[in-house]
């Protein structure tokens, strides 16, 4: 088979769907793949010309097994969710583990058919010719089939644009419906995007803090038109452990004296320098208007890139507008900002410092979140985890109000050994944003709300890994508890943390007082662990929990309080504790998963709540149960 000479053609990046005749088609997340059919034989080369065809042998036989005697093909291949979204990180995690055999193709263009050139054919001619191949094939009617037809409409392509941003999915390709194929960046193809994520090179990376391994940002850069290595931000979220170890082990490989940027990036101390060679993806919500990035997190390595054809590609509505201009109070400080008419002081003080989160952006957070941040917190008594400066500052955790928190953040009073004791609870975003102005960066509510504090509503087993206990354990003993639960008529609902672990949470009619709630939710626990004592530890000493998973029932105790669905936690990188449903508990899937960064896209992609059901769940927690886990009617 003689080598594809074909390069194919890109998409010149677009703020808004072009009218006029055009073809639009989902733009999905993943390797640019020509693929060469000849008399059997398949060849699957990367935009950059590297034959990959060993890296999805799966899509090879099958593309084997077209009714042509040649042709070339122009696609993606993608790793779709289970909500059918392309995601590039799964594409990755099955690429690492060899795991490539649900992988797609979308194909969406024909280049060569039968010894025919067609590049010269239009669009729409094109796409027909494409659509009949497919027909003879059987895969345009097959929803199994690896191989798949890349649909299009040719009008309303903005609508279009609407309805994909709205389920999650990445954007639009618009394509001039005369237009011929011409390899390279051309106008005749655009892209418009949901989410904004480019390509970049890694030009340096500083060192870890804390607990991380590996690294704690990369530096990254792209090319000018000058062909000048011009500096683009860091990115320091969205790495799995695997990720950072391999990555820095690579980046070590390449390790320079010198910075590559044509100008020295601020607050380079400490900096490693690289030579400029790995190609990796970032998504960030915009571009500041000297072009470095804001809010970025890492997507994945882009193995099919040179690192010397990486450009500034940017959409002019992709800059940062300048704030909006608003009257201010004589008493309010120049800068401060407003949210949910909450003033916020320090707006710009950077909370985590690895991807410049900002205070004012916090509270933005949950304003745009509020629909799925309150329903679950409201009118319930809180205790705060506090870091006023910041993530690299001090942080503490406060129980009762101080002056700190606005006075217009209610209150209940609740009985404790020495007295009453106010906490705080919100009823609305603007108490939600008042905490964050004072700096609250983790929100743990109790299990029972304002009005009847005594009477728990929840109960919340606490999965807590010791150090080398796989992610697949984590996932058998969720399930087994969750298997254990139901068997005693209750339901549980899962969550990630943001941190290690998982929570299952069950819903309760009112009615049971703290005391059973934790002796029942023990007793759950210990039955568990009395099963598999070299796995499963219920008891809180470190040193008993190597190997073993905690299974924490102290959250069931009164004034005790798990991490609410939805709060950004104080961690590098502002993971989000997440609800989710039981089939998302993949091996892809991680307590940290989510983040500040990456939950929108999440929740615009859900047909309903992860956790739909839950109030209709509750159930009351009877005698029969606590006697159905061996407790006796005098330890209740």
């Amino acid at each position: 088979m003689e080598r594809l000479t074909i390069r194919p053609q890109l998409a010149t990046l677009d703020a808004e769907v072009p009218s006029g005749d055009w073809l639009y088609e989902i733009k999905f997340d993943g390797y640019r793949i020509l693929a060469q059919v000849d008399d059997g034989q398949v060849r699957l080369m990367t935009r950059n010309g590297k034959d990959w065809t060993h890296r999805f042998p799966e899509l090879a036989a099958a593309l084997a097994r077209l009714p042509v005697k040649q042709a070339v093909l122009d696609g993606e291949v993608v790793a779709l969710t289970a909500d059918g979204i392309s995601s590039f990180r799964e594409l990755q995690e099955a690429l690492s583990h060899g795991d490539t055999g649900d992988l797609i193709y979308q194909v969406f263009d024909l280049l060569q058919l039968d010894h025919r050139d067609l590049t010269d054919n239009t669009n729409v001619e094109r796409k027909e010719a494409l659509a009949a191949l497919f027909d003879r094939s059987g895969w345009k009617k097959d929803d199994e089939a690896l191989v798949r037809y890349t649909d299009h409409m040719r009008r309303q392509g903005p609508a279009l644009l609407d309805r994909l941003c709205d389920m999650g999915l990445e954007g639009v390709i618009c394509k001039r419906a005369d237009g011929r194929y011409r390899s390279g960046r051309s106008k005749a193809w655009r892209k418009v995007k949901c989410i904004q994520h480019e390509e970049f090179v890694v030009g340096g990376y500083s060192q870890p803090k804390g607990s991380r391994s590996g690294f704690g940002s990369l530096l990254l850069g792209a090319y000018d038109e000058q062909d000048r290595f011009q500096y683009a931000g860091r990115v320091g979220t969205g790495f799995s452990h695997t990720q950072l170890e391999d990555l820095h082990h690579a980046l070590e490989q390449s390790r320079s004296d010198t910075s590559p940027f044509a100008e020295r990036p601020p607050d380079a101390r400490g900096v490693r320098w690289v030579t400029p060679s790995m190609v990796v993806e970032v998504e960030f919500t915009e571009r500041t208007r000297d072009g470095v990035l804001r809010h970025p997190a890492f997507r994945g390595l882009r193995e099919d890139r040179d690192a010397a054809e990486i450009r500034w590609q940017r959409a002019e509505q992709t800059l940062a507008p300048p704030a909006p201009q608003r009257p201010r109070p004589a008493s309010v400080k120049r800068g401060d900002a407003y949210v949910a008419g909450v003033r916020i002081s320090h707006p710009d003080r950077v909370l985590y410092p690895e991807q410049g989160l900002t205070k004012v952006a916090l509270a933005r957070y949950y304003e745009r979140y509020q629909d799925w941040v309150l329903p679950p917190l409201i009118n319930r008594p809180l205790s705060l985890l506090r870091c006023p400066r910041g993530l690299d500052t001090e942080c503490f955790y406060q129980k009762h109000p101080h002056a700190a928190i606005s006075a217009d953040v209610p209150r209940v009073s609740i009985e404790e050994k020495k007295g009453h004791a106010d906490y705080v609870y919100v009823t609305k975003l603007s108490d939600l944003v008042a905490l964050v102005q004072a700096g609250v960066m983790e929100l743990h509510p109790w299990g029972s709300r304002v009005d009847k504090v005594e009477r728990p509503d929840s109960l919340i087993f606490d999965l807590d890994p010791g150090p080398d206990v796989p992610w697949d354990e984590m996932r058998r003993v969720a399930r087994w508890l969750r298997d254990d639960l139901e068997v005693l008529h209750l339901t549980g609902f899962l969550r990630t943390t943001g941190g290690k672990g998982l929570h299952v949470v069950v819903p309760l009619r009112r009615g049971a007082g703290w005391d059973r709630a934790k002796a029942f939710a023990r007793a759950v626990c210990e039955r568990m662990a009395d099963r598999e004592p070299d796995r499963l530890t219920t008891k809180a000493s470190k040193a008993l929990r190597q190997e073993r998973i905690f299974l924490d029932y102290l959250r069931n105790g009164r004034g005790a309080t798990a991490v609410a669905s939805y709060s950004v936690r104080a961690r590098p990188g502002a993971p989000v504790a997440v609800p989710l449903r039981w089939d998302e508990l993949t091996p892809a899937m991680r307590p940290d998963r989510y983040n500040v960064d990456n939950l929108g896209r999440r929740l615009a992609a859900l047909s309903e709540d992860p956790w739909a059901g839950f109030d209709d769940a509750r159930r009351p927690l009877t005698l029969a149960m606590t006697r159905a886990v061996g407790l006796k009617d005098k330890e209740v």
